[in-house]
């Protein structure tokens, strides 16, 4: 009995969004997963606290001791590259049909004071054209 009460508790705690850290707090709607990345041939430009904040994002997904990808997640940047916003499941603790990378640009559109934001990266993968800003 004791097995299956931890065994529940290990699946319900899955996926976490990172709202109570950035955001006003309030869970986002989940919506259908339709990651809004930058304009097709527009290169994004990223101050180096926002590549600092993408580097530990990727080590939050898999421990740094791990030799392959883990987790799951989206990391959304502000037009102006200053803002990002993140959701995801570290090492493979995520439920089915989580994290959503909608969650991820609301974080970071809150954070940026209605910056427009986009998907920077899925999972570990940069999905834009970028440039860290000097």
């Amino acid at each position: 009995m004791r097995i299956v009460l931890i065994a529940s508790v290990l699946v319900l705690s899955g996926c976490s969004t990172v709202e109570g850290w950035f955001g006003d707090g309030k869970p986002s709607p989940k919506s259908q997963d339709s990651a809004a990345a930058a304009p097709s041939g527009d290169k994004v430009t990223i101050t180096k606290a926002t590549w600092a904040a993408f580097e530990n994002y990727k080590y939050w997904l898999t421990p740094i001791a791990w030799n392959r990808p883990m987790g799951q997640g989206y990391f959304a940047v502000a037009e102006d590259g200053r803002s990002w916003g993140l959701t995801g499941c570290p090492v493979n603790e995520c439920v089915t049909g989580s994290p959503v990378s909608q969650d991820a640009i609301n974080i970071c559109q809150t954070r940026s004071g209605g910056v427009p934001c986009s998907v920077f990266a899925k999972d570990q993968d940069i999905i834009v054209p970028y440039e860290i800003s000097e």
